[in-house]
């Protein structure tokens, strides 16, 4: 996957060790940060989850993006490719939005230049799963063109999967 792409009003780049402060700004945030293990407590965690992201990038071309304002740079949110629960030949698509920016439509905007990116890599299909409360994320999965193929239970509940199919998006 490319390391740079540009949509209309965003900038997605790598993150790297020095966005871990500004990212963890709001992945501490409770309103923003809502999914997986919820907020995150130490500056520690932030720096493990980019030096997890990069080591996916490294190892099996798995872009995680830093999402940016393309006229003001600021970081509004992150999105990108993850083994997930679906291994590495049909990863999992993620993103997430500061609350602050939520609603305007940088989710959709920056996750349909990642499936744009997976497609031009040769990545055929790409998953996301979203637990049944998680109505804006479904609703970006659906706009993406994603639809549900099953639910699985886990320790935490309900877990929706999202596929869509990018070898067959131009039959």
């Amino acid at each position: 996957m490319r390391t740079s792409l540009t949509t209309p009003r965003l900038r997605l780049r790598p993150f790297v060790p020095a966005d871990a402060e500004e990212l963890h700004g709001f992945f501490s945030d409770p309103l923003t940060n809502t999914i997986g293990s919820g907020p995150f407590t130490a500056l520690s965690e932030t720096e493990r989850w980019i030096r997890n992201r990069m080591s996916a990038q490294r190892e099996h071309g798995l872009c995680w993006y830093a999402v940016r304002d393309l006229d003001t740079d600021t970081l509004v949110g992150n999105c990108g490719m993850l083994c997930g629960r679906t291994g590495y030949a049909e990863p999992e698509i993620g993103y997430l939005i500061r609350k602050s920016h939520q609603g305007h439509g940088y989710a959709s905007e920056a996750a349909s230049a990642v499936l744009s990116e997976c497609r031009s890599a040769g990545i055929d299909r790409v998953w996301a799963t979203i637990r049944p409360h998680n109505a804006p994320s479904r609703r970006i999965a659906e706009r993406l063109g994603m639809r549900v193929a099953r639910t699985e239970h886990d320790d935490r509940g309900p877990l929706i999967f999202y596929v869509v199919d990018l070898g067959q998006a131009d039959a």
